[in-house]
């Protein structure tokens, strides 16, 4: 599986400066997307919950600006007010739904008054994520985590909203056997998956949604709601 069209970078950029900012990723997996991320800021400070995922990304996706940690989204150890901006990169649909508020409440501690929280997260629009729900493939259905995650974020009054934008990414399949190894499908027959990726050429889009937010700094602000 390649990805031959990822440029959320283009999207936020315009709406972010990360020049010289000091950065916190949260949920970098293999760190695929924390190296384009460093590559245009000062400092990354990037975390991860899963430790083969951190070892791989330590060992393939490393920058002398990148500090790679254990860490998790609801407790992040750090002091208040120390990064520019904090980016969940396809991550934040993974923290359980009882624990989204806190997670946000963390981001907007450790932000600066005047940074910004990014969250980049899947929709449920694409033949990507067709595949995922009819073969349960990679995540799976996600539908009801996506939906936790969105209410959260535009429900909570510790954020203010200034951007919406809309991203694509698209992955190629040399194969049959890559979309399997790649996609680790659960159900359905080989010759059903070779019919669905015909019909797409073996090109699936996975549509992305780009939420831009910064925190709201009054001392009176109430507390965050769900």
């Amino acid at each position: 599986m390649k990805r031959i069209k990822d440029e959320y970078l283009a999207a936020i950029l315009p709406i972010v400066d990360f020049n010289n900012a000091k950065i916190l990723e949260i949920g970098c997996g293999d760190g695929g997307r924390s190296r384009q991320i460093a590559e245009k800021c000062g400092h990354l400070t990037a975390i991860e919950p899963d430790q083969s995922l951190l070892a791989r990304a330590k060992s393939a996706n490393n920058l002398p600006n990148i500090d790679y940690l254990p860490g998790s989204a609801s407790r992040l150890e750090f002091a208040d007010q120390t990064f520019d901006i904090i980016f969940y990169t396809l991550s934040f649909h993974h923290v359980p739904a009882n624990e989204m508020i806190r997670a946000i409440d963390e981001a907007v501690r450790v932000v600066k008054p005047d940074g910004f929280v990014v969250f980049l997260e899947p929709t449920f629009d694409g033949s990507f994520f067709e595949s995922e729900i009819i073969f349960d493939g990679c995540d799976g259905d996600e539908r009801k985590e996506k939906a936790s995650a969105y209410a959260a974020m535009l429900g909570c009054r510790k954020l203010n909203e200034i951007a919406e934008v809309r991203d694509e990414t698209i992955f190629f399949f040399d194969s049959v056997d890559d979309f399997i190894a790649s996609m680790r499908p659960k159900k359905g027959l080989r010759k059903d998956m070779e019919a669905f990726l015909r019909l797409h050429d073996f090109t699936l889009d996975a549509q992305r949604r780009i939420n831009v937010f910064k925190p709201v700094t009054s001392p009176d602000a109430p507390a965050s709601e769900s």
